[in-house]
């Protein structure tokens, strides 16, 4: 490893020249430093319960990393945490302030400042590298933290990767490619791809323009396979079509556009599959448009479902299951990178060179910058939850400043 030899010195923050020997060794910023956070003491509505809090994180420990956050971004997933109802939670923090809380934030990009070696971390990071969460709920909504080096992923430093792209890298286009991956083997790639006779391969999926849907219809490009994209009906919906279309979508349709007459859609869609072979849906939202979507599937489809966003049950009528030998299937990131860690970090370098060869973009979003004292902080944060609860927003990446 290099010596980091123009780091300057600060009595607050240690900075010392990176080098070995017998004794502690220390790289970047290493001492205690202010931070703040976005954080809640109890479960309940987001528009009400986070707030900013400000507090003093600790001398790096040995194995730890000092991170700055560059952007930290907001999921669906994160809303449902607040509330209390998602199986992952945030530690509930004892060591910050006068009453135990809890610091948000699942996904984040941030950059290395510091770190204290063990033998290990010095042989993984260096300073200036741009790291991305490897282990769930580290709370990414706030301005630095100390994290176990083993937590977090190094990723690509090309200059190309926007912090907006590499922000947003590490739950979504996983989700994606894994959905497209593991239960139809559509990856080009894959040991199991000459199992598809040389067919054209398409994929039917709902909430087409989320996150995770965008990222879907761009891996499938790349890989040459055709995507039948449904969406909500808007007052812009053309505009939208637009959009998807030019990220590879090959058709969109509103759910009302799929569901008028299911019997004419069918007709169409086995036109636009014709000579192909249409196994696989991916389902966030539920109801009668997933139906409908199952009924499509050619013989041993497969329905994996990763949300449900209508709170609504699937009803699949019997015979898919007897005569088409239908499976149904749900996904969650979580449970899969607990079984594939090493497989995980090697997917985020392939994700991360889509992105700097433009293969893959991130979904359109806005930057909100938090600046101001704790009250501000959480004065802005809450304006957040409540445009994306009235559903006005574009993805929200959040800054401290």
């Amino acid at each position: 490893m290099q010596p980091f030899s123009q780091l300057a010195r600060s009595s607050t923050s240690p900075l010392r020249r990176h080098f070995s020997t017998s004794i502690q060794i220390h790289a970047g910023q290493t001492g205690p430093q202010s931070t703040r956070a976005v954080v809640f003491a109890s479960h309940g509505d987001p528009t009400q319960v986070l707030r900013g809090h400000s507090y003093e994180l600790p001398q790096l420990s040995k194995g730890q990393v000092r991170v700055k956050f560059e952007l930290s971004a907001i999921n669906p997933a994160d809303i449902n945490v607040i509330q209390g109802v998602y199986p992952s939670k945030p530690a509930v923090r004892k060591d910050i302030g006068p009453e135990p809380l809890s610091i948000m934030g699942n996904e984040g990009v941030g950059r290395v400042e510091g770190f204290e070696e063990d033998g290990e971390v010095e042989k993984v990071l260096k300073v200036g590298d741009r790291v991305v969460m490897g282990s769930a709920q580290l709370g990414t909504w706030q301005s630095y933290s100390n994290l176990p080096f083993k937590s977090l992923i190094p990723i690509s430093s090309n200059p190309s990767l926007t912090a907006a792209q590499a922000g947003t890298i590490s739950i979504n286009p996983p989700t994606a490619l894994r959905m497209l991956a593991d239960y139809i083997p559509l990856d080009p790639t894959s040991p199991r791809h000459n199992e598809l006779k040389g067919k054209k391969q398409w994929v039917i999926q709902n909430g087409a323009n989320s996150a995770v849907g965008i990222a879907a219809i761009q891996l499938a490009k790349a890989w040459g396979v055709g995507t039948i994209n449904l969406v909500r009906d808007r007052p812009d919906l053309e505009g939208l079509k637009g959009e998807l279309k030019a990220l590879g979508a090959d058709h969109v349709l509103s759910y009302e556009e799929f569901l008028e007459d299911p019997k004419a859609t069918r007709s169409k869609i086995k036109e636009w599959t014709s000579g192909g072979s249409l196994r696989l849906a991916l389902n966030c939202v539920g109801g009668k448009e997933t139906t409908e979507m199952c009924k499509l599937l050619d013989l041993e489809g497969v329905l994996v479902t990763y949300g449900g966003m209508a709170k609504q049950s699937l009803k699949i009528p019997p015979s898919l299951f007897i005569f088409k030998k239908l499976q149904l299937a749900g996904f969650w990131y979580s449970n899969w990178v607990e079984t594939h860690p090493e497989e995980r970090i090697t997917m985020m370098k392939s994700l991360a060179q889509l992105i700097a060869d433009g293969k893959l973009k991130e979904p359109a979003h806005e930057i909100v910058d938090l600046e101001g004292d704790d009250e501000k902080l959480g004065v802005t944060v809450r304006e957040v939850m409540k445009k994306l609860e009235d559903g006005r927003a574009k993805k929200q990446l959040l800054r401290f400043v």
